[in-house]
């Protein structure tokens, strides 16, 4: 599994719920793209700090998505006035989630 890590950063004013809004809004559009597999949102309000995290079946789905990603990503930062910092893309080497992150399953 392929995982692509972008971390934002907003002002200081912005509270971690605006990323929550962004993943729900981004999730019925991924969720419509081929291989897309899940989504994290992880917020560290003290500094601003969102790294999204999301899961493709494989590298070569997520790069041929790529382009559309991009337009899409910034279309978002745009919209909840974040910038992004980094991006960087892993292979997924182990996974283990509880009963009650299995739950937040949407």
């Amino acid at each position: 599994m392929h995982v692509s890590v972008t971390r934002t950063k907003g002002s200081p004013d912005q509270s971690a719920h605006l990323a929550t809004m962004a993943g729900e809004e981004m999730l019925p559009w991924l969720s419509q793209i081929e291989g897309f597999e899940g989504l994290l949102m992880l917020s560290d309000e003290a500094s601003s700090t969102t790294l999204v995290v999301a899961f493709w079946r494989d590298r070569e789905i997520a790069e041929r998505h790529l382009p559309a990603r991009l337009e899409f990503r910034a279309r978002v930062t745009a919209a909840v006035d974040v910038t992004v910092e980094s991006s960087e893309d892993f292979e997924l080497s182990f996974a283990h989630v509880g009963p009650a992150l299995a739950e937040l399953r949407g």
